[in-house]
């Protein structure tokens, strides 16, 4: 049987950490010492015999769940393994690893984007909310007359748009509260910045692509306001004038669908992103709520044990108090837990499947909430 070591980067494990990012993400082909550098996370090593055969990072992340929450999130990213050394078990132990991890260190939740869903599954994550892809024909296109000025932003200027940004991310959960760093990450290349409206109400960020006749994708769109929403639309039908189509992404509530649906719209769900809950008494306890209730509640955790209660969860006054209790009203299983903190799917849509028992108090603490993240790691 193989020893299988899981630990965090060394310097000296440049080289061999290098070469298996290489083998899984960059065809084999070396990448330039230039460019192998840790900027914005946190490398991790895996070892089978004494050889490094896996690595992945953490990113530090702040996930909102709308104005109630704010809680730090691991996001799990760049999770590679040599070809020779797959299905030796340096993968499953990279990933349960860092579930301790991130335990340890403070984390409330862990989330990343998954090669296959049923793989992350057997560590607790799972899919939350919806990441819809629109794709509009050029001749599709809405045409708007907006009532606010666009402008073109130089990068530097990102914070015109950071009070946007927030604003929508706080109407929703699972979006990165961003740091500078987050903000270098998306805007950076030759990316362009679009603002809609002073202050701004909308925006967009697109890196512009010259050929003729082709999908023009958009990076990134964001809104507070309805007006500003339909003024990016008509950006989108500006720089979509000489493309086959725009397209773009939006959360399950955007505005697409519900106020410009048209004949050869389509509407895609694409790169999902999961969730797994880190620290359920601490997400409880960090939530906010003018309202006042209580409830019981335990989930099954089998890697994380701490997170089993039962929980006894009393609200009021904007504050939330979690002790230890000796039953529970509301079971969850852990995969149901972090959608239900979330809230998408929510308590009510899983009760209604018959996944968890309806529990207005349990409600009104964690109601429904579209679950959206922009950020790409």
């Amino acid at each position: 049987m193989s020893d299988i070591r899981v630990r965090p980067y060394e310097p000296k494990d440049q080289e061999q950490t290098w070469h298996v990012r290489a083998m899984t993400y960059n065809d084999g082909r070396p990448i330039p010492v230039e460019e192998q550098v840790y900027t914005t996370s946190t490398p991790f090593v895996g070892e089978v015999d004494g050889k490094i055969a896996g690595t992945f990072v953490i990113m530090d992340m702040t996930t909102t769940r709308g104005d109630r929450a704010a809680w730090r999130t691991g996001g799990i990213a760049g999770v590679a393994v040599l070809p020779e050394a797959r299905q030796t078990g340096v993968g499953n132990a990279m990933m349960r690893w860092s579930l301790r991890y991130m335990r340890d260190n403070g984390y409330i939740l862990a989330a990343l984007y998954p090669f296959r869903q049923s793989y992350y599954r057997k560590f607790g994550y799972e899919t939350c909310g919806l990441r819809v892809k629109v794709t509009c024909p050029n001749a599709r296109l809405p045409k708007i007359r907006p009532e606010l000025p666009v402008q073109l932003l130089a990068k530097e200027d990102y914070g015109q748009i950071r009070d946007c940004y927030n604003a929508f991310s706080r109407a929703r959960a699972g979006m990165n509260l961003r740091e500078d760093f987050h903000w270098g990450r998306v805007t950076g290349g030759t990316r362009a910045i679009y603002a809609a409206g002073d202050p701004v109400e909308a925006y967009a960020i697109v890196e512009h692509d010259w050929q003729f006749w082709l999908d023009q994708p958009v990076a990134e769109f964001a809104w507070t306001t309805v007006r500003g929403y339909d003024a990016i639309l008509s950006l989108f039908a500006s720089i979509g004038i000489n493309k086959s189509s725009v397209s773009w992404y939006e959360p399950a509530d955007g505005l697409m669908l519900a106020r410009h649906d048209d004949q050869g719209v389509t509407y895609e769900s694409e790169k999902p992103i999961m969730f797994r809950v880190i620290d359920f008494r601490g997400a409880l306890a960090q939530m906010s709520c003018a309202e006042s209730g209580e409830f019981s509640v335990a989930i099954h955790d089998p890697d994380l044990p701490e997170n089993d209660g039962p929980w006894q969860v009393c609200y009021a006054d904007g504050k939330t108090r979690v002790i230890k209790s000796n039953e529970a009203e509301l079971r969850l299983d852990h995969h149901a837990a972090v959608q239900v903190l979330l809230g998408q799917p929510s308590l009510a849509d899983l009760a209604r499947n018959g996944i968890a028992n309806d529990l207005e108090a349990a409600q009104r603490l964690l109601p429904p909430l579209p679950v959206y993240c922009m950020d790409h790691f």
